[in-house]
């Protein structure tokens, strides 16, 4: 049933590429099977074991890697109408390890021309300074207790919100595409999953936004629209909410 939700989301908003994480339980062929359904002939996961991320596109993925080294989870690159896309899904235990798996991915991005437009989106598992002003104390009681619950989870640092991942991506030129179109805040997750009110265990009800599409200079230039879709039907297919946005891309000369 959820699975058809999804296809029914994607198919009213009709988006050129898909990015996704999590893909648990799915295969390089189940899911070109799903993608196809929703009008995406081209599709690539990163592994099938494990949380793997996810792309699909109306056009080909050009130059492709997946990487698992030096990576909980895993990110992928591609280039799709010229423009270079990281999906990632960054470590949910430590602030540390998040902070080696953003350098991983702003060395491979350092790589490519400032010139052409580069976009880094998925879920980071990090709050941004932007929005420090909406976490209160309890969003801090909330990491605190998890820090108490699970040893191996450590996503304050100096016993306080941590900032420093998503500064990583600032540093390194890049924007934030919605605080670009939005002033306000809206959390990115949690959902009502089962449709029923109840919130994934793992994440607890404090709203907070973790998932995003950074931009470089030259891909903001083009960037017309970014928003958190919150609707009957993100409200049940994820435990996060999708961000979309809307690039015009030049029209190239022949």
């Amino acid at each position: 049933v959820n699975i058809e939700r999804y296809k029914s989301f994607l198919k009213d908003i009709d988006p050129d590429i898909v990015a996704t994480q999590e893909m648990n339980g799915w295969t390089q062929k189940t899911l070109e099977e799903l993608a196809g359904s929703y009008g995406h002939p081209y599709a690539l996961q990163s592994k099938e074991a494990g949380y793997p991320v996810a792309l699909t596109s109306k056009t080909p993925l050009v130059d492709f890697k997946k990487v698992t080294e030096n990576m909980l989870h895993s990110y992928i690159y591609a280039k799709i109408r010229g423009i270079h896309i990281f999906v990632v899904h960054l470590s949910p235990a430590t602030y540390k390890k998040r902070l080696e798996e953003a350098e991983n991915v702003l060395a491979q991005a350092k790589e490519i021309s400032a010139r052409e437009p580069i976009l880094v989106m998925g879920d980071f598992n990090a709050q941004d300074a932007s929005d420090s002003s909406y976490y209160g104390e309890e969003v801090y009681r909330m990491l605190k207790s998890r820090e108490e619950k699970y040893p191996h989870i450590r996503n304050l640092n100096q016993d306080r919100l941590d900032y420093s991942v998503m500064n990583k991506f600032r540093e390194a030129g890049f924007k934030d595409a919605y605080k670009l179109m939005k002033n306000e805040f809206t959390g990115s997750m949690p959902t009502s999953k089962d449709g029923e009110g109840n919130i994934n265990p793992n994440h607890p009800g404090v709203t907070r936004r973790i998932d995003y599409i950074w931009c470089n200079t030259t891909a903001a230039k083009y960037l017309t629209r970014c928003v958190i879709l919150k609707n009957e039907l993100t409200r049940v297919i994820s435990d996060h909410y999708p961000v979309y946005a809307e690039f015009t891309l030049p029209v190239k000369r022949r």
